[in-house]
C-alpha cells in the first residue's frame, strides 16, 4: 500500500498539524485515437496501474507548498496570489494551472501542503501530466467537502471540474491542444 509510507513522509516533511489524505489518478494510454479527441474524433483510452499520488493537508498559513519526490524539489506560493502567478515553464505549472482554473470557476483554494509521488514516467506518453492535474483537482475539490457530501458528489464534481480545469489549463498555461478525454477518463478510473 502506498498511502501509509506517503503519510509518514508527509508528516516528516510538513509536520503533524493536520492528518493528510492521499489522492490518486492513474496514467493512461490510448489504444486508438491518439490526438484525435480534441478534433472530435474517437478515442479508446485505458487506465494503467501506474499513477500519481498526492498526500495533502491544509497548511494553516495561507501557503501552497508543492513537494515533488521525483525531483526532490519544494516550491511555495501564496494561495491568495494564485490568480496572478505566471507560468514558469516548470513542473509546477500543472498543479498551479489547475488551481487557477478552479479559482476562475469559483472554487476557493486555500493554503495546502502537497507531497507528490508518481510512478508514471515523465515524457513517456502515458499521461503523467494529466495524472498530476487530475490528482491536484481531486485535492482541491474533495478536501473541502464533508464526508457525506464527498461520497455523493465525488464522481460528478471531480469529473466536471477536472475535465474543464485540465483542458483549460493546457490551453492557457501550456499553450497546447488537449482533448477533454484526457482528464475525463482519468477521473472515471480513479
Amino acid at each position: 500500500m502506498i498511502a501509509a509510507p506517503m503519510i509518514a513522509e508527509f508528516l516528516e516533511r510538513f509536520g503533524a498539524a493536520a492528518q493528510p489524505r492521499v489522492y490518486r489518478a492513474p496514467g493512461r494510454v490510448n489504444l486508438i485515437g491518439e490526438h484525435t479527441d480534441y478534433n472530435l474524433g474517437f478515442v479508446l483510452p485505458v487506465a494503467l496501474n501506474l499513477a500519481t499520488y498526492i498526500a495533502a493537508a491544509p497548511s494553516g498559513d495561507g501557503k501552497l507548498r508543492l513537494y515533488s519526490e521525483d525531483r526532490r524539489e519544494l516550491r511555495e506560493f501564496d494561495a491568495a496570489d494564485l490568480g496572478t502567478i505566471e507560468p514558469a515553464h516548470a513542473w509546477t505549472d500543472y498543479p498551479l494551472g489547475v488551481a487557477q482554473e478552479l479559482v476562475r470557476a469559483g472554487v476557493t483554494v486555500e493554503g495546502t501542503n502537497l507531497l507528490i509521488r508518481s510512478t508514471v514516467p515523465d515524457g513517456s506518453g502515458l499521461s503523467s501530466s494529466a495524472a498530476l492535474e487530475v490528482s491536484t483537482a481531486a485535492v482541491r475539490t474533495l478536501s473541502t467537502m464533508s464526508c457525506r457530501m464527498r461520497a455523493v458528489w465525488r464522481l460528478c464534481l471531480v469529473r466536471s471540474i477536472a475535465k474543464l480545469s485540465s483542458s483549460r489549463m493546457w490551453s492557457h498555461c501550456c499553450r497546447a491542444c488537449c482533448g477533454i478525454w484526457t482528464s475525463r477518463y482519468q477521473t472515471v478510473r480513479s
